[in-house]
C-alpha cells in the first residue's frame, strides 16, 4: 500500500516542482503553494460525494450510452471537479491577493489541480495496481495539471484584462469534459482521439506558460515596486 501511494504521488509532485520553477523572477511563497495543493487534495471527497449523487439521480438514462457519457463527462466530472477547484483558487488565492503576476495565477491554480490529481491517483492506483499508475501518470494527472493551467490563464485574464472570472470555471470544465468523453469510451478510435487531444493540450499549455512568464516579466519591468 505504501509503495503504491508513493508511486501515485510522484507524478503530481514532480509536475508541481516543475511548475514552481517557472517563476524565476518572484517565486510564490512555498507555504501558499503547499496550502493550495492540500486544499485541492481535500476536495476529492466532497467532489466524489456530489458526483455519486448526480450519477444516482441520472441513473435512469443508462439506456442512452452516448448521452450518458456526455452527461457524466461534462456535467458530473467536469463541472463538479473544476468548479470546486476554481472556487478554492478564487477564495484562497484571488481574493487573498496572492496573484501578483500572471504566472502566479497559473502556479496557484496548478497547485490546486495537482493536489486533487494526487489524491484521486492514490485512490485509483491503490485499488487497481501498477499498470494503472503508469497509464494515469501520462494521462489523467497531466490532464488535471493542464486544466489548472487553463484555469490560471483565465484568472490572469480576469485580473489584468478585465474578462469575466466565470471563464476560469467554464473553460477547465469544458476541457475536462472533452477529456472524459474520450476516456470513458472504449476502443482504438477513442484512444487515438484521447492521445491527440492530450498532445494538443500539452502544446497549448506550454505556450501559455511561456507567455505568462514573459507577461509577468513585462509587468515587473513596468512596475518595479
Amino acid at each position: 500500500m505504501l509503495f503504491y501511494t508513493a508511486i501515485a504521488l510522484i507524478p503530481a509532485l514532480l509536475l508541481l516542482a516543475w511548475l514552481y520553477t517557472r517563476d524565476k523572477l518572484h517565486p510564490e511563497p512555498k507555504r501558499h503553494v503547499y496550502k493550495l495543493f492540500l486544499l485541492g487534495a481535500g476536495i476529492v471527497l466532497p467532489a466524489g460525494l456530489i458526483e455519486r449523487g448526480l450519477i444516482d439521480t441520472s441513473s435512469g438514462i443508462h439506456t442512452a450510452t452516448l448521452r450518458t457519457t456526455f452527461i457524466t463527462a461534462f456535467f458530473v466530472a467536469g463541472m463538479v471537479e473544476e468548479f470546486l477547484k476554481a472556487s478554492i483558487v478564487e477564495r484562497k488565492a484571488l481574493q487573498q491577493g496572492l496573484m501578483k503576476s500572471p504566472i502566479d495565477a497559473i502556479v496557484y491554480s496548478g497547485a490546486v489541480a495537482l493536489g486533487f490529481a494526487a489524491v484521486e491517483n492514490i485512490l485509483y492506483v491503490t485499488s487497481s495496481g501498477l499498470t494503472t499508475a503508469v497509464v494515469r501518470s501520462v494521462t489523467a494527472v497531466p490532464a488535471h495539471f493542464m486544466f489548472g493551467i487553463i484555469m490560471g490563464t483565465a484568472f490572469s485574464r480576469h485580473i489584468w484584462h478585465g474578462r469575466s472570472k466565470a471563464w476560469a470555471y467554464i473553460l477547465p470544465a469544458v476541457a475536462h469534459g472533452i477529456y472524459d468523453t474520450f476516456a470513458l469510451q472504449s476502443g482504438l478510435v477513442s484512444n487515438i482521439l484521447l492521445l491527440l487531444y492530450l498532445v494538443g493540450l500539452v502544446s497549448w499549455s506550454l505556450r501559455q506558460l511561456d507567455q505568462s512568464v514573459e507577461w509577468s516579466a513585462r509587468l515587473t519591468q513596468s512596475d518595479p515596486s
